[in-house]
């Protein structure tokens, strides 16, 4: 027998029940309201700069290739 425990939160804009994601955070289903998890800012930060970071590299290699 498997135990899956489900904590409800209740969205803090209409007050309709909300499952927490993996990491914490929700979207509610009727108003849209989103609470993002803990260290959303910090990782989406970090994807931005490896973006950028190779974005640059690709142009590097390519300056490279035309000569």
């Amino acid at each position: 027998m498997v135990v899956t425990d489900t904590y409800f939160r209740y969205c803090a804009s209409c007050g309709t029940p909300v499952s927490e994601g993996p990491e914490g955070g929700y979207v509610c289903g009727a108003c849209f309201h989103v609470v993002e998890p803990l260290g959303a800012d910090a990782a989406r930060r970090q994807r931005r700069a490896e973006r950028a970071a190779m974005v640059a590299e690709a142009a590097r290699l390519r300056s490279l290739r035309q000569y």
